[in-house]
């Protein structure tokens, strides 16, 4: 962020020695440290918050987005691919539903045995 290096660090430290002394330097550089905290959280709240509504602004970009993975579509389909391909998936769904309820016996019903 800022380009210090440890001659200009040097500088400000004595110069900080004289104006305020060697008295309330501790008290400066604990109110120093805290300022710069404070700072660091402010900024990290910020991007936070920033990278959030960069987010939700890409959610709304593309409002089929979920749509688009639960069903497998690709870009570049047609209107009409996608809808082939929508209904394809639905005729599987139910294909597999009802296969899975022949095969599941009725909880109701009793095994009807062959007295012949």
């Amino acid at each position: 962020m800022f380009d210090i290096g440890m001659m200009e660090m040097l500088v400000v430290g004595v110069l900080a020695l004289v104006v305020v002394g060697p008295k309330e330097l501790p008290r400066l550089l604990r109110t120093v440290g805290g300022l710069v905290r404070k700072a660091r959280e402010l900024t990290a709240d910020f991007r936070e918050g920033v990278e959030t509504l960069a987010a939700e602004a890409e959610r709304e970009l593309d409002p089929f987005e979920d749509l688009r993975k639960s069903e497998g579509i690709r870009p570049g389909m047609s209107p009409e691919e996608i809808t082939d391909h929508i209904l394809t998936n639905r005729e599987r769904e139910t294909q597999q539903k009802t296969s899975q309820e022949q095969k599941a016996p009725k909880g109701n019903e009793e095994p009807v045995e062959d007295k012949s």
